[in-house]
């Protein structure tokens, strides 16, 4: 029974260990090394690139004739203009109303807005639509907490907003951007 051991031991002695398959180490270390590099070149390109041919389609189909886009951007140029949201008489307009807070007490908030715009004649639109584009404004601010006004978030997604609204009001017209000049929340 003795040799039996010694045979068993003896011939595990003698034999190597089995060495690892080259094909599960391509598998299990090449594999999700090769799927995290191509995500991240996807993810490159899906944040950082791109911009590039709407740019090249939007100026490629813009000079073209018979299509209809010409006689949209007759009056667009590549100049900036700003329309600060005046009333009636000329003044600037200052928008001024209560929103809700989450305690109850009454809080204000004041806003003066100037739009950017590429088209040279939209002056005389926004003036005839004031009252329209107070009347969106207002009732988004309305509609707002106080929570949902602080920070750079809460202060974009508002910008993002009243951009709508503006164009909504003066829709076929459209601006390019709303600027908040001075923001003001009065507890």
């Amino acid at each position: 029974m003795a040799d039996e051991n010694e045979d068993i031991e003896d011939e595990t002695e003698g034999e190597e260990k089995p060495k690892k398959n080259p094909l599960k180490l391509v598998l299990f270390i090449g594999l999700p090394v090769l799927i995290l590099l191509l995500a991240g070149v996807g993810g490159f390109m899906m944040f950082a690139g791109g911009g590039d041919d709407e740019e090249q389609h939007a100026d490629a189909s813009h000079g073209e004739a018979g299509d209809g886009h010409g006689e949209a951007d007759a009056h667009e140029t590549d100049e900036v203009y700003y329309y600060d949201l005046r009333e009636g008489d000329g003044t600037e307009e200052t928008i001024t109303t209560n929103i809700r807070s989450s305690t109850g007490r009454p809080v204000i908030v004041q806003l003066k807005i100037t739009f950017e715009s590429s088209r040279a004649d939209l002056g005389p639109i926004l003036e005839e639509h004031v009252d329209p584009i107070m009347d969106q404004f207002i009732m988004f601010l309305r509609e707002l907490r106080e929570d949902d006004l602080y920070g750079s978030a809460g202060m974009h997604r508002v910008k993002l907003e009243l951009l709508r609204r503006v164009n909504l009001a003066i829709e076929p017209a459209q601006i390019d951007a709303v600027w908040i000049q001075e923001f003001m929340i009065v507890d």
